[in-house]
């Protein structure tokens, strides 16, 4: 685990190691791919780690094929290929994205909330809320630079954020809240076996979550600083401003937006030790 989320601090300064975007890109979700398996099977046991995968998976990737297809769920958009090869127009990496991200958006969620297993009742509804908003915050740092600068994907008619529809958003925060909603319905019926003895020390074992999200945050926003923004953007015709401006745009996202739960997480963690999450 610890390595995993070393590799992604290196690749966070990657351009500077002669790292391009695309293989930058595609190297941080194997290796959080690589930290959701290990911590999620400490935290939650086999079982329930292959369920949330599994859940994950198949409602983010219905959403996404849905949405390529008919621009009904997130707007009208395609992906290139510069994410490797595609099913029905969606990358497979995507899924890992959705599955790395929404599994420390949902522990950092239950961390905040001090929600310990079984999660039921109304805690359920809160969870699943407080998790999506966490994950949907990434996008919302995220999405105008893979997109409109990148060209990861492309937005067919543009949007009012940097080239990106705030349509796109309420798609992100319904997909995500389905599939963390339909998780914590599972946990509560087939319980999480975390494998306690592996566990050392609870305060440092409960901020790996918080770190790879802050790690993710921290290469938003120290892009300007190691690789930059530079002409021609993928969508040209969506976002016609400076590339200082949106370098410093999305830096400030990032260190508000996703760092705010990041904050809240933390102290919630260590003012509430003897409480640590089950």
């Amino acid at each position: 685990m610890i390595a995993a989320l070393l590799f992604i601090a290196i690749l966070d300064i990657g351009p500077l190691l002669g790292i391009g975007d695309d293989a930058n890109a595609i190297l941080t979700l194997l290796a959080a791919l690589v930290f959701v398996v290990a911590h999620g099977y400490i935290a939650l046991g086999w079982h329930n780690i292959i369920a949330f995968s599994l859940i994950t998976i198949v409602i983010s990737f219905t959403s996404e094929a849905v949405g390529v297809a008919t621009g009904l769920i997130f707007g009208a958009y395609h992906y290139t290929d510069l994410l490797g090869p595609k099913l029905l127009g969606v990358p497979p990496m995507i899924q890992i994205g959705y599955l790395a991200t929404g599994y420390a958006s949902v522990m950092m969620g239950r961390i905040i909330l001090s929600l310990r297993a079984p999660v039921r009742g109304w805690a359920i509804l809160a969870a699943s809320l407080a998790g999506a908003f966490i994950m949907v915050s990434w996008d919302v740092a995220m999405d105008p630079y893979q997109s409109t600068v990148a060209g990861d994907w492309i937005w067919r008619d543009g949007g009012g954020y940097f080239g990106v529809p705030l349509h796109n958003y309420a798609g992100w925060f319904g997909t995500v809240f389905v599939f963390m909603l339909v998780y914590f319905v599972f946990a509560s019926r087939y319980a999480e076996q975390p494998q306690e003895d592996l566990i050392q020390n609870r305060i440092a074992f409960w901020s790996l979550p918080i770190l790879y999200y802050a790690l993710i945050a921290l290469g938003i926003i120290i892009a300007p600083l190691v690789d930059g923004v530079s002409l021609p953007y993928a969508s040209p015709a969506n976002y016609t401003g400076t590339p200082q401006a949106l370098q410093a745009s999305m830096s400030l996202v990032a260190t508000f937006v996703m760092g705010s739960p990041v904050v809240f997480a933390l102290c919630r963690l260590f003012l509430d030790r003897t409480r640590a999450i089950a």
